[in-house]
C-alpha cells in the first residue's frame, strides 16, 4: 500500500515538472518565459492566440502575494501572441481583440510583458493598458524575478516588437 501511495506521489510530481514552465528551461531555443502582472483579482485565465498556429493558449493568472495583482509566469513558444479574452470574474468571458493586442515572445528570453489594468471604457466596451518598466522587474515576487537571472530580458510590451537585453547587462541594471 505504501509503494502504491508513493508511486502515485511520484506520478504527480512528474506530471506537474512537466508542464509548459519546464520547457522554458529544457528547451530555450524554442520556448521563452513569458512574465506579467495584472489588476485581476481573482485566478483565472487571459485567452491568447498563437498568431502563427492559431492555437488558443490560457495564460494561468494566479496570486502569490497577499493583493489584488495577480501574475502569469508561463513558457511559451517563441512568436507572436495575439489577447483574445479573460474573465474578470471566474464566470463571464470579455473580449479583448484590438489592433494593437498583440505581444511577441523571444525564445531563450525572460519576456517581460508589463503590468495590465483591465476596465471599462465610455462606450462600456473593455479596455486595457499595459505599462512596461524594466526597474518593475525588481517588484515582481521573489520565484518570479529569479527567473530572470542568467537569461537575456525581453521587453514583450504589448504592441510593439520586442527589445531584447543580454543577461550580463540586465544583471547590471536589475537587482535579481
Amino acid at each position: 500500500m505504501k509503494k502504491l501511495i508513493l508511486a502515485i506521489i511520484l506520478l504527480a510530481l512528474a506530471a506537474c515538472a512537466g508542464g509548459m514552465d519546464s520547457k522554458f528551461a529544457s528547451d530555450p531555443a524554442h520556448y521563452g518565459l513569458y512574465v506579467a502582472s495584472v489588476d485581476v483579482q481573482i485566478d483565472t485565465a487571459i485567452m491568447v492566440k498563437n498568431a502563427q498556429s492559431g492555437e488558443e493558449i490560457p495564460l494561468k493568472v494566479t496570486h502569490t502575494l497577499h493583493d489584488d495583482t495577480g501574475y502569469v509566469d508561463q513558457a511559451l513558444p517563441a512568436g507572436r501572441y495575439l489577447l483574445e479574452k479573460y474573465t474578470p470574474d471566474g464566470q463571464s468571458m470579455v473580449s479583448l481583440e484590438t489592433p494593437d493586442g498583440y505581444f511577441d515572445v523571444d525564445s531563450g528570453c525572460f519576456n517581460y510583458g508589463g503590468h495590465y489594468t483591465f476596465g471599462t471604457g465610455a462606450d462600456g466596451k473593455p479596455t486595457y493598458q499595459d505599462s512596461t518598466t524594466l526597474k518593475d522587474i525588481e517588484s515582481l515576487p521573489g520565484d518570479i524575478r529569479r527567473q530572470a537571472k542568467d537569461h537575456d530580458v525581453c521587453s514583450a510590451a504589448m504592441g510593439e516588437a520586442n527589445q531584447r537585453l543580454a543577461a550580463a547587462d540586465a544583471a547590471q541594471q536589475l537587482d535579481l
